[in-house]
């Protein structure tokens, strides 16, 4: 108990003798609440649905599909696929849900149809990956490229999709012919 009034006499004391910084803190305190806490911490204003970035398309197969596949994703990398090593959680920038087995068209926005939104920026390759593993592996070699998204008709390289920051970018359409399936990437099996 006698600590606890010595505290207060010596609180008081300094208040008494230093009635100016007193002053000032509180002024300062004041200040920062007034000036320092705008909103708070509210959320991030929610982007409209029509603004938030994005690609969609249409996935077409040709052919029949093979009894060994287990798996269908659209799958984006940010850099080109140049050797097995690119294959890689860094590089991938968005896998879609599975594509239902069997289809002839699917569908797809980047929107309604990913396990994580794509950021804007600029992606090397597009493609439909194809899987004989039930589980989703980052093994190139268990997986197939059924197809590529080509810009502009060009079927001699991977096209190049610009995620802008507001808007869908529409027409990110792939083929995917099973008789004539594109050229694999470096690592496959």
């Amino acid at each position: 108990m006698r600590n606890f009034i010595a505290t207060v006499v010596t609180k008081l004391h300094y208040f008494y003798i230093h009635p100016m910084k007193i002053v000032i803190q509180i002024s300062l305190l004041f200040a920062l609440l007034l000036f320092g806490c705008g909103k708070g911490i509210e959320p991030a204003p929610v982007q409209p649905e029509n603004e938030k970035p994005g690609f969609s398309g249409k996935v077409t197969f040709i052919g029949t599909w093979a009894d060994s596949i287990k798996r269908t994703h659209i799958v984006v990398f940010k850099n080109p696929i140049n050797s097995a090593g690119d294959f890689n959680a860094f590089n991938i920038a968005y896998v879609s849900y599975e594509i239902p087995f069997g289809v002839n068209e699917f569908n797809y926005s980047s929107l309604d149809s990913s396990y994580v939104p794509i950021a804007p920026g600029e992606y090397s390759y597009v493609a439909v990956a194809q899987s004989s593993t039930p589980q989703l592996l980052l093994d190139r070699k268990a997986w197939i490229v059924a197809g590529l998204y080509y810009a502009l008709g060009d079927t001699t390289k991977p096209g190049k999709l610009i995620v802008n920051q507001f808007g869908l970018k529409t027409g990110v359409d792939i083929r995917c012919d099973f008789n004539n399936p594109p050229p694999q990437p470096p690592g496959g099996g």
